[in-house]
């Protein structure tokens, strides 16, 4: 069978829950809505993930009228009671100097309503960015220069193999699924860690690019819908997924048209689209 996407997902908050989709369209920094906002530290302006506030991965996201909205998921008992309404993720601000890793970037601070209902669901002053039309570049070292990307640890797309995650699951006694590598897109019909040869994912529309294996920290161990930790998740990523004594799981992607005859513009992925996959 060909190879196909089985899943798409986007993240518009940098480490809070994401939303599966049936398909995207892409603007030039990756998938529309992907990691356009981040939380940072209130003091610092620092930005934060799951790695410091593993209850961020209990913050919801969905997409009404192409405005994003966030609420605490619901009947969890380590978030606040259900008194507390969901909030329209604010695309204005003033502009501000914040960090990303290495990368100092500017965003749009989305003022002091935002801040407060995060900081209140989390327990942690912080305050919420949205990129707009702040610029931000990957690392050249790996993609073409002036490549564009959203607040994504480092490029524009990332991809798993639906085998891969079958082979970890079946290893392991806690399940493991996309969710907890948090990609963009999940492609089925491979073999198990064949993304480890991949080069070039093609469709009619789109050609992506695998620029570097992604390096894996301790979030694919939290299990995404408690946000606790599951001890048995490591030890397979471990025995598996390490080389050079880390752990790679999936591929960092760039993207661009196909051909030129191809605008921007109708860049488009969507679930059971079939996938052409060219290897080292």
């Amino acid at each position: 069978m060909s190879a196909k996407i089985s899943q798409l997902f986007v993240y518009p908050i940098k480490s809070c829950a994401g939303i599966s989709v049936s398909h995207f369209q892409f603007d030039n920094r990756g998938p529309l809505f992907d990691r356009r906002w981040m939380l940072v530290d209130a003091h610092t302006g620092i930005f934060l993930s799951q790695r410091k506030l593993p209850k961020m991965a209990l913050i919801s996201t969905y997409i009404d009228n192409d405005r994003v909205w966030a609420s605490p998921k619901q009947d969890h008992k380590s978030l606040p009671d259900d008194e507390i309404q969901a909030l329209q993720l604010p695309i204005e601000g003033a502009v501000v100097d914040v960090s990303i890793w290495e990368d100092d970037v500017q965003g749009m601070d989305c003022g002091d309503e935002a801040a407060s209902w995060f900081s209140s669901i989390l327990d942690y002053q912080c305050r919420l960015i949205y990129q707009g039309e702040c610029q931000r570049l990957a690392d050249t070292q790996y993609a073409e220069a002036e490549t564009d990307v959203g607040y994504a640890d480092g490029f524009p797309l990332l991809v798993v193999s639906q085998a891969s995650i079958q082979f970890l699951d079946d290893a392991c006694e806690a399940k493991i699924a996309a969710e907890n590598f948090r990609p963009n897109i999940v492609i089925a019909n491979t073999e198990s860690f064949a993304e480890l040869n991949w080069q070039t994912l093609l469709t009619n529309t789109v050609a992506m690019k695998v620029v570097k294996a992604c390096q894996r920290c301790v979030i694919p161990a939290l299990n995404p819908k408690t946000a606790e930790r599951e001890p048995s998740i490591l030890p397979v990523l471990l025995k598996h997924c390490r080389r050079n004594k880390k752990i790679y799981f999936g591929q960092n992607l760039t993207f661009r048209p196909s051909d030129n005859k191809v605008d921007r513009q109708e860049l488009s992925l969507e679930v059971g689209q079939e996938i052409s996959i060219i290897e080292h």
